[in-house]
């Protein structure tokens, strides 16, 4: 298995403050978001064989994170999407593409702006038992006025995604698509034929919406606390939250 980070985005939401700074590595209590993440796959390899961890980033912070992997000591591989800006970013679709260079392996992908409890590795285990087919992790938010803000799946009793609405005013359920979702090797092709279909490559709970109405597609609960630092208030309540000591 390896892993991807989506790093790539220009957090235009929570401007002025990554104008100059990728949201990825703003710092909750100290600590660069993205680390919260490396910490996890590093305790993934107790129980997994991940064999590489690509962070995807685009050009204007790109030596931002080459800085930030020679500070933190970081076994990954930086890749540079060559965007400048909003306006010519690949979006997270193609962002996972350009990072999936080996297709003979499975991929654990995962957004570089969420934070979250769950260890993954229950996660793991219930993808690895649903291959072939995509698994998604999803919170439940609890709250039908809050899940107005994000991308809400549908399960039946077999945790099979049956309907997925985006930012929907009626949301059908509580239950949030994180952005962290792993892809069997069979699955990748499918990748290709989204962005041949689709002009909306940016949002990649598009993908799963479309991947759904074609194949099985299945969703995990994630147990803990979740943020989508998605806005400043997201951003205060993850500082509340996440009192963790620096990674050293």
């Amino acid at each position: 298995m390896r892993v991807v980070i989506l790093a790539a985005g220009y957090g235009t939401i929570l401007y002025p403050l990554t104008l100059r700074i990728a949201k990825p590595l703003l710092p909750i209590n100290n600590k660069p978001i993205i680390n919260f993440l490396i910490d996890k796959v590093e305790n993934l390899r107790k129980y997994f064989p991940v064999t590489e961890v690509v962070i995807v980033v685009n050009n204007k912070f790109y030596k931002s994170f080459i800085s930030w992997k020679k500070k933190y000591k970081i076994e990954a591989k930086i890749i540079n999407d060559g965007s400048d800006s909003q306006r010519d970013k690949l979006g997270a679709i193609k962002d996972i593409k350009f990072a999936i260079q080996d297709a003979n392996t499975d991929w654990l992908v995962m957004g570089g702006d969420n934070l979250f409890e769950d260890d993954l590795i229950d996660f793991v285990r219930f993808s690895y038992d649903k291959k072939p087919y995509v698994a998604l992790g999803i919170y439940d938010v609890r709250s039908k006025s809050v899940a107005r803000r994000f991308g809400i799946v549908k399960l039946n009793d077999k945790n099979q995604i049956v309907s997925f609405q985006e930012k929907p005013k009626r949301p059908i359920s509580t239950l949030a698509a994180s952005c962290v979702y792993f892809f069997p090797k069979h699955t990748l092709g499918s990748l290709d034929s989204f962005i041949y279909e689709n002009k909306n490559v940016d949002a990649s709970g598009q993908y799963i919406a479309w991947l759904a109405k074609s194949t099985k597609v299945f969703g995990y609960k994630f147990k803990g606390k979740w943020i989508d630092i998605g806005h400043f208030d997201a951003l205060k309540e993850a500082k509340r939250l996440f009192k963790v000591s620096l990674r050293q």
